[in-house]
C-alpha cells in the first residue's frame, strides 16, 4: 500500500495545481450564490474524479502485475505514452506564453466570466466536466495504473483513490474551507488570488505538467 501512496501522490499534484478549476472556484465563491454553489462545484469535481479514478484503475487492475524484477511492458507503455502525452502539453503551453510574451494580459476568458453567474446545479455540471479534460485524463490513467495492478485486495485500491481524489481536490476545498469558516475576510484574498492567476496561471499549470510528465515518463521508463 505503501508503495501505491508514494507512485500517486506526485501525480495528485498534477491535478491539485491545475489553475483552471481553482479560478473557476474563486470566481464562483465571489459571486452572489457563491458559498452554496462552490459546494456543489466541489461536489461535481469529486464525483468526476472519483468516477474516472474508478473507472481507469479497474481496467488498470486486467494488466499483468509486474515482474519480480519490476519491469512490465504494458504498464511501462501506458505510462510513456501517459508522461509524452503531457509534455506534449506543456511544450503546447510553452510555446503559446512566449508567443504572447509582452502582450497585455487577456483577463478572465468569457466562459468563466460567465461561471461567475451560475447557480448551485450548473456549479455541480462545471465541476464534473473540468475533471474530465485531457490532461486531467491523462493523469488519472497514469495514477489507475499506479494503483490497479499494485493493489493485492480492494482496500488497498480503495486507499489509492482516496488518496488521489483527496489531494487532488485539497486545493479546491481549501478556499471554501475558509470562505465557511471566515466568509467576512475572504474576498479580498480572494480577488487578489484572482488577479496572481490571471497574470501566472499559464507558468504554473506548464510547470507542474512538465514535472508531473516527467515524472511519469521515468516511472515507465523503469518498467521497461
Amino acid at each position: 500500500m505503501a508503495g501505491i501512496i508514494g507512485h500517486v501522490l506526485p501525480i495528485a499534484l498534477g491535478i491539485a495545481f491545475s489553475t483552471v478549476p481553482i479560478v473557476v472556484m474563486i470566481l464562483i465563491l465571489l459571486s452572489p450564490r457563491g458559498r452554496l454553489a462552490s459546494l456543489t462545484y466541489l461536489i461535481g469535481a469529486a464525483v468526476g474524479l472519483i468516477g474516472l479514478t474508478t473507472a481507469l484503475t479497474m481496467l488498470a487492475s486486467l494488466l499483468p502485475a509486474p515482474h519480480v524484477s519490476g519491469s512490465s511492458p504494458w504498464i511501462a507503455a501506458v505510462e510513456i505514452v501517459a508522461g509524452v502525452g503531457l509534455l506534449a502539453i506543456a511544450i503546447v503551453r510553452f510555446v503559446r506564453a512566449r508567443r504572447h510574451r509582452g502582450e497585455a494580459p487577456r483577463g478572465t476568458p468569457a466562459w468563466m466570466r460567465r461561471v461567475s453567474s451560475v447557480g448551485p446545479v450548473p456549479a455541480f455540471g462545471v465541476g464534473l466536466a473540468l475533471m474530465l479534460r485531457p490532461k486531467n485524463l491523462l493523469l488519472t490513467v497514469a495514477a489507475g495504473v499506479a494503483i490497479g495492478p499494485a493493489a493485492r485486495e480492494p482496500l488497498d485500491a480503495i486507499v489509492g483513490i482516496a488518496v488521489y481524489v483527496v489531494l487532488g481536490l485539497s486545493t479546491l476545498a481549501a478556499p471554501i474551507i475558509i470562505a465557511y469558516a471566515n466568509p467576512g475576510r475572504t474576498r479580498v484574498p480572494l480577488e487578489r488570488a484572482h488577479a496572481w492567476l490571471e497574470s501566472n496561471s499559464a507558468l504554473v499549470s506548464t510547470i507542474v505538467v512538465l514535472v508531473v510528465g516527467v515524472v511519469i515518463l521515468g516511472s515507465g521508463l523503469t518498467h521497461v
